[in-house]
């Protein structure tokens, strides 16, 4: 018999959800795998309601969420491991992990579930030189510095955006007492806004560049200025300020789903999957791992439906 019935690798939303679909159809001995202190993933940064409608029946913010779910595994024994590397996983279901407290272990599963989301990744997006000045943060990180740290990246900010997270990251800037130099689109406003985006901005005096992107960063140890070209008439001007934050690529974690040679999807960069199971039997996927930047225009989780999934696997191949 394998040491877990099922395994679930990452415990942000979709991956807590998903174990708790699974125990709830019936699965007994379920291990979740974090890497990090805390469980909750990107979703810890996210202080704007819009999340756990299906679950609660409306919006709260995101530590509102995670603070119902983690209350929810609480009620059970679902084994929850922090602070855990996970360093292989097999095609027989063996989990290869290290901590602090065990050292490097190995454990098999009846099934397992990859839920271990998406990471920022430089993919294209900025075509100017990052890494000589400091004041240059990605959305996400800017998110984490004021949501989760309580500090600001500067008092003069200008925001790289293609979505809804660059003008939250805006409105939260000018709350906390910051200036937004200006939001840059390299598109119209209105091939993007939506009424979310309206509701996001009203009220604030954000001011937005359209059809233009930063083609060059000037400043001594910390960026100070920015020149921006409008990329339908190729002027440029320039605007001074102390921090440059730039929405990048959001990849899906994928490098143990390559090693494992699992059908990837060409568009999102993870996973392909039928009925949430991917192409190896009993390896499942749930969340932003299989989303990759669509699901930064998702507020809902999957998780559960796909532990249902890998339990009705588990109950017809392992029970």
């Amino acid at each position: 018999m394998p040491s877990y019935d099922l395994i679930i690798i990452g415990a942000g939303i979709s991956g807590m959800t998903a174990a708790l679909g699974a125990k709830k159809a019936g699965i007994k001995d379920i291990l979740v795998i974090e890497r990090g202190n805390i469980v909750g993933g990107l979703i810890n940064q996210c202080i704007h309601n819009g999340f756990g409608e299906k679950f609660l029946g409306t919006k709260v913010t995101g530590p509102e969420y995670i603070d119902f779910i983690e209350d929810e595994l609480e009620k059970t024994d679902i084994k929850l491991l922090l602070n855990t590397d996970v360093l292989d996983v097999s095609r027989d279901k063996t989990v290869t992990y290290v901590n602090s407290n065990e050292g490097v272990k190995e454990v098999t599963a009846g099934a397992i579930i990859f839920s271990m989301g998406a990471i920022e990744k430089y993919a294209g997006y900025v075509k100017i030189p990052t890494n000589g000045l400091t004041g240059i943060f990605t959305v996400g990180e800017a998110h984490r510095q004021i949501n989760l740290e309580g500090y600001m990246p500067g008092k003069n900010t200008i925001i790289v955006a293609k979505n809804k997270w660059g003008f939250i990251l805006a409105r939260r800037l000018i709350i906390e007492g910051g200036k937004v130099e200006a939001v840059i689109l390299d598109n119209d406003f209105n091939n993007i806004t939506d009424m979310e985006i309206n509701n996001i901005i009203d009220g604030f005096d954000i001011p937005i560049i359209e059809n233009s992107e930063v083609v060059e960063v000037q400043g001594i140890a910390r960026i100070n200025k920015v020149r921006i070209m409008n990329l339908k008439t190729n002027e440029t001007i320039e605007k001074e300020c102390d921090s440059l934050l730039l929405t990048v690529g959001f990849v899906p974690e994928n490098d143990i789903l390559n090693k494992l040679k699992v059908n990837m999807n060409s568009e999102t960069q993870g996973p392909e999957i039928n009925g949430y199971q991917t192409s190896i039997d009993g390896i499942f996927a749930c969340g932003n791992i299989i989303y990759g930047e669509a699901a930064l225009h998702m507020d809902e989780t999957d998780g559960i439906d796909c532990g249902i999934k890998a339990a009705d696997y588990i109950k017809k191949y392992i029970y």
